[in-house]
């Protein structure tokens, strides 16, 4: 017998106007292809170190690791592959892990306990913090081989002890920036890497199989002697460079200047908040994007670790794409940011929305424009009395006299007009508002 084709149910009819907002609402996000993650067992990965800052966490970031208005460190490196018998390979367990990302994050301030994981003080994780950078060849500043000496005198005072940890402070800045810096005399730095897996026990009555958890570890400079030459007739013209020597300490030009033993020493001015360092990168993966979006955008306060780690590394890639900290700061979500790490900031991107001397907008700047009634009144959707929401729009045509433009929306390039004549809708200058990101 025949299959007999099944009838398709009219949802549009039952479901009425929200299929058209529901389209609307969700249409221009990124698509979401799943969370990819390191695998759990990689022994001896190498991967490139691409950031290193420090910020001040918005939310309880990081499992509340750091407390909201506390400040974490963190670092990230983009993989390579793992060194094997027969050189580097980035295929592991059947799966390409070249291009993803590891990361380290330390809190820079005492961690309260939570569940089974005790309270750790700030000096516990200020050792994470020193360790890792000695693992990255950067030493503390302790008066040894040519380093400043921040000892603290005896007797010294909170003033003295406050200057020192600012000079500190602008120690650890400068090596941050010297690390990821595109233009390092020695090259790139390259860290050596591994990853374990566990599972946390079942819960009590559950009958959900706990979510295996990947615990990523930096164990120092990767030796990049073990690194074959690329093959040119592979189609790579270069590669790294056969050794990975230290990291340099920071520049003296950079560094704090020394305390003296009688004074209070000499702090630096104050630092910004955020101190972030990028460097230049490989184009990202459109796809990778996506992933971190969608883990981003489902956790988008940054309360798990996931999350956390997802939104910091596309804030990365918006960095060292050539976005500034407050174009990503105001940045209306994680999908924008991830638009950012695509898109370069130009004449051509949302972001660069260009006016002419005098603030009217000029002829192809973007903005957003919300569709009105002539009296200027947002339009509202008749069924649940919400305004509609703006659209990101190009201008067509400018009257700088009745201070009006044309525009079209950016998603299908089609002019916005009246719906009975057909005629170019004329938007007022003040009914236009800025793209937030």
């Amino acid at each position: 017998m025949a299959m007999q084709e099944q009838p398709m149910s009219d949802f549009a009819r039952r479901l009425g106007a929200r299929v058209a907002e529901a389209n609307q609402e969700h249409a221009a996000k990124s698509i979401d292809t799943g969370n990819r993650r390191l695998p759990p067992g990689i022994r001896n990965g190498v991967a490139k170190l691409s950031t290193a800052y420090t910020k001040a966490s918005e939310a309880d970031e990081h499992d509340a690791k750091t407390p909201k208005g506390e400040t974490f460190f963190r670092a990230s490196a983009t993989v390579m592959g793992r060194l094997t018998a027969a050189g580097l390979t980035t295929e592991f367990d059947g799966e390409d892990i070249s291009g993803m990302i590891t990361s380290q994050v330390i809190p820079l301030c005492d961690s309260p306990a939570k569940g089974k994981r005790k309270a750790k003080t700030f000096s516990e994780n200020w050792d994470d913090f020193q360790n890792l950078f000695k693992l990255l060849g950067v030493f503390p500043p302790d008066g040894r081989e040519g380093r400043p000496d921040y000892t603290i005198p005896q007797n010294a005072t909170d003033a003295v002890k406050i200057g020192l940890g600012q000079a500190i402070q602008a120690y650890y800045f400068a090596a941050m920036k010297s690390l990821v810096d595109p233009q390092r005399p020695q090259g790139p730095v390259y860290i050596e890497f591994s990853t374990r897996g566990w599972k946390p026990p079942k819960l009590p009555g559950s009958n959900e199989e706990p979510q295996e958890l990947t615990f990523e570890t930096w164990h120092g400079l990767a030796d990049m002697s073990k690194v074959p030459a690329p093959d040119p007739a592979a189609g790579m013209s270069a590669g790294p460079p056969p050794t990975n020597p230290p990291a340099a300490p920071p520049s003296s030009r950079t560094q704090a200047p020394a305390p003296t033993r009688s004074a209070p020493p000499v702090a630096p001015s104050p630092a910004p908040p955020t101190q972030v360092a990028t460097a230049a990168l490989e184009p990202p993966d459109p796809a990778l994007v996506a992933e971190l979006v969608a883990l981003a955008m489902a956790d988008p306060e940054g309360a798990t670790q996931d999350g956390a780690a997802a939104a910091g590394q596309l804030e990365d890639m918006a960095l060292a794409n050539g976005w500034t900290e407050d174009q990503t700061g105001k940045a209306a979500n994680w999908a924008a940011v991830g638009e950012m790490a695509l898109t370069k900031p130009s004449a051509e991107s949302p972001a660069a929305a260009t006016s002419s001397a005098n603030g009217q907008p000029t002829a192809g700047s973007r903005w957003r424009f919300a569709k009105r009634d002539q009296t200027g009144n947002k339009l509202k959707n008749a069924a649940t009395g919400a305004e509609f929401p703006a659209q990101d729009v190009e201008v067509v045509s400018v009257d700088p006299v009745a201070k009006t433009c044309t525009v079209k929306t950016t998603h299908d390039g089609k002019e916005i007009v009246n719906i009975r004549t057909k005629a170019a809708v004329p938007v007022k200058f003040e009914w236009l508002e800025t793209i937030p990101y």
